[in-house]
């Protein structure tokens, strides 16, 4: 069999994931959608991201009854050969829109704010490939490049919000939200889209983490760790920006170099920052479309990873370009539908493996 999978120890596992989960929460916003009611995205977010361990760590509790090493085999002997692809897919689609989210937020930044009037396809022509090529190294090699980038990204993004410490003010986080209980756990609960995949994903590779019980605990890690970070650097960009002004700003943790870089020595660090971050999507795409490629083979008993890679990937471009086109009407509902209820099907394996992990556990 040809899954590329390897094996990976802690650290590669937790940056890999941690990455994921950072860009996800913070690169990856719609801030018509995440502002619209008051910022209280510093509390949000990294509650969405813990909520999100739960249905992953239920899945891991169900492999250990199994003594299943990874998700795909899991689904096999829980739901049988014909159940197991289907409840796959909804996990499938899930993990190419998270590796699409952040990349299509990247791709507008540097549509608008970097490369003045390139097009999207060109700009595209060099992002996906490098995806596609990570992707389908394999995991090991998509784990060790997380290492060596998550240290370069942790000292980037420190170094953007401390930047921007002279600007901070407490006022412009009030008024905290407006919404009211119900929109702020709406919210949350609809971010648990782009947390979910991500955490399940350790849980598909978990055989290159050594086992199901390795795959809960580096979730649990990577999942404490992204919510810290993404706390600290939504809290940074509330002080900066009132939330009328971040709804209608992409990407505001690249904005915040421009208030004090512009007479600054420093004055291209931006650019060099957003080149950095940009790194981090890819090897995070990359990570959700092996994922996906791996639980898709595994789930209809392919041998070789190589096709579900190659076609996700042409699911994850089409994806992205679909993303770029949201000013069309059509395209936007369908984004706010996605943005709104796609977190169930994040979430559908887990809630599938319910009636069959009773069972097992009655017997």
């Amino acid at each position: 069999m040809r899954m590329n999978e390897g094996r990976i120890g802690w650290a590669e596992g937790i940056s890999v994931s941690a990455l994921t989960l950072f860009s996800c929460g913070v690169f990856a916003l719609d801030p018509s959608f995440a502002y619209e009611n008051g910022n209280l995205t510093y509390l949000s977010i990294p509650l969405s991201m813990l909520v999100s361990l739960l249905p992953v760590l239920f899945i891991v509790g169900s492999m250990k009854k199994t003594g299943s090493r990874d998700l795909a085999s899991h689904m096999r002997k829980t739901m049988g050969g014909v159940l197991a692809p289907a409840a796959a897919l909804p996990l499938v689609a899930a993990l190419v829109y998270c590796a699409a989210r952040p990349l299509i937020n990247f791709t507008e930044v540097l549509h608008r704010l970097v490369y003045d009037g390139v097009s999207y396809p060109a700009i595209l022509s060099f992002v996906i490939p490098v995806t596609v090529f990570i992707a389908w190294k394999g995991f090991e090699s998509i784990g060790r490049l997380a290492v060596i980038f998550t240290g370069f990204i942790a000292l980037s993004v420190a170094a953007a919000a401390i930047s921007a410490a002279p600007s901070f003010e407490t006022y412009r986080l009030y008024p905290l939200y407006s919404g009211g209980t119900g929109s702020f756990v709406s919210f949350t609960a609809s971010e648990t889209l782009m947390f979910i995949p991500p955490l399940a994903a350790l849980t598909v590779c978990g055989s290159g983490l050594n086992g199901a019980e390795n795959a809960g605990k580096t979730a649990a890690v990577s999942a404490a760790a992204a919510a810290f970070a993404a706390c600290a650097v939504q809290l940074a960009i509330g002080l900066v920006y009132p939330y009328r002004v971040l709804s209608g700003l992409l990407m505001p943790l690249y904005r915040i170099n421009f208030l004090s870089l512009a007479q600054s020595y420093a004055l291209r660090l931006d650019k060099l920052f957003i080149m950095v971050w940009l790194n981090g999507a890819v090897i995070s795409a990359a990570y959700c479309i092996y994922a996906a490629s791996r639980l898709f083979a595994g789930t209809f008993a392919m041998r070789d990873v190589t096709p579900a890679v190659a076609a996700l990937s042409a699911a994850l471009l089409f994806t992205v370009m679909f993303g770029v086109l949201r000013d069309f009407a059509s395209v936007s509902r369908v984004d706010s539908a996605v943005k709104k209820y796609g977190w169930l099907a994040a979430a559908a394996p887990a809630v599938l493996a319910i009636p069959r992990f009773r069972r097992r556990e009655k017997e």
